[in-house]
């Protein structure tokens, strides 16, 4: 298939995808559900995409596949009631507090691939949100960072919302959305998390190493931005999600500049 046929077929498999809007729950639980998810598809034949969308209570750190638990305060943690998971997928540490978060998990067929995936939902779902947060300035990064760079230099080997890569979500410069995959054979799980609201920037409070806490929380806010603050009003994760889903009823293809 051609670059375009590929798109065009997954926004074919969007259209029919199975859809959970499914509330809050706690940070092993969330984990454990995502990878039901992949699961439920490799002992079947389902061809569908399956979308999950949900939030975190009590609020979460997550940490990526491969990052260190070493890298965080547990006790502080624990002190302040703030949950600890790793997730299946790589990526840098999370503090999910105020978020909407997606889960999507499909099978690769047809010469699909996890590339096409991610950047195909990306796109979407930048001019979704563009349009219902009424934020024409709402892009997806079009560069790729130098990660293992990144991974070894302070605070960027420790924050996933310090900078952005190819496709996440960008308003006036400022990370809105970051994203992860993992392959499990021929199926794929991509997840994600929007920010709605603050709480995400105290991530730094809870890094073990972090010698200035205060300056680095204001680093991590100036990095990104939340949709309360690019809508100009609260946001709800459970709105934003029911209106996601119906949108997703209706995906169609996007004109990209």
């Amino acid at each position: 298939m051609t670059f375009d046929e590929l798109r065009y077929q997954f926004y074919e498999q969007l259209r029919l995808a199975h859809v959970l809007l499914d509330g809050s729950h706690a940070g092993r639980e969330n984990m454990r559900r995502d990878v039901s998810l992949t699961e439920q598809l490799s002992d079947s034949d389902d061809s569908r995409i399956l979308v999950r969308f949900y939030s975190w209570e009590p609020w979460c750190i997550s940490l990526g596949a491969n990052q260190p638990e070493e890298d965080i305060d547990l006790v502080r943690a624990d002190a302040d009631g703030i949950e600890i998971v790793r997730r299946p997928t790589g990526g840098r540490a999370i503090l999910h507090a105020r978020e909407l978060t997606y889960a999507l998990a499909l099978r690769l067929s047809g010469g699909l691939t996890q590339a096409h995936v991610y950047r195909f939902w990306h796109e979407w779902l930048c001019g979704v949100l563009a349009r219902l947060l009424g934020a024409p300035d709402l892009v997806y990064a079009r560069t790729q960072p130098d990660f293992p760079l990144l991974l070894h230099r302070e605070p960027m080997r420790w924050l996933c919302f310090a900078s952005s890569a190819r496709y996440e979500l960008l308003w006036r410069g400022r990370k809105v959305l970051g994203s992860a995959q993992r392959l499990y054979g021929d199926i794929l799980l991509q997840h994600g998390s929007l920010l709605l609201g603050e709480g995400h920037e105290r991530l730094p409070y809870y890094l073990r190493h972090c010698s200035n806490p205060d300056s680095l929380s204001e680093y991590l806010r100036q990095r990104s931005a939340t949709c309360a603050e690019i809508a100009g009003r609260h946001c709800s994760a459970d709105e934003l999600a029911r209106r996601l889903a119906d949108e997703i009823r209706c995906a169609e293809l996007i004109s990209l500049q």
